[in-house]
């Protein structure tokens, strides 16, 4: 899962991803286009995960470029998909795709809590839609 800082929209999506696959053999990981490493998830952002049964406090970003090579990348709006294909020229560009296809996920941050909700229910709406791979 990719967003811009992540944290905000990539680790609800891996969280929320996580509990979707719970008991699979599905690594789900999060990480941002221009994240700075360390940081927590924003507080909203918790507090909306929690509210969703989601837990974001061990949370800490990852920038993209420090990610290991995944088999998929969905990303929240296409400036994501654009630097996942930077970072990982070999993966098939059909496993690069937005989260919520077609629709961009909007950035909530420095928002209120209405705009966390509203990105936090689109995510789990688009996780909701995922097939486990084969």
């Amino acid at each position: 899962m990719v967003c811009s800082g992540n944290i905000c929209r990539s680790p609800f999506a891996e969280e929320a991803a996580r509990h979707r696959f719970t008991g699979g053999d599905i690594t789900v990981s999060s990480a941002g286009s221009i994240a700075v490493a360390g940081q927590p998830a924003t507080a909203l952002m918790r507090e909306v995960a929690g509210e969703h049964g989601l837990d974001l406090s061990a949370h800490r970003a990852t920038p993209l470029h420090r990610s290991e090579q995944p088999d998929y990348v969905f990303g929240m709006e296409l400036e994501h998909l654009v630097a996942a294909r930077q970072v990982f020229p070999d993966l098939d560009p059909g496993r690069i795709r937005l989260l919520d296809h077609p629709r961009d996920i909007a950035d909530p941050y420095g928002r209120d809590r209405t705009a966390y909700r509203a990105t936090a229910d689109q995510i789990i709406d688009a996780v909701s839609r995922l097939d486990a791979p084969a």
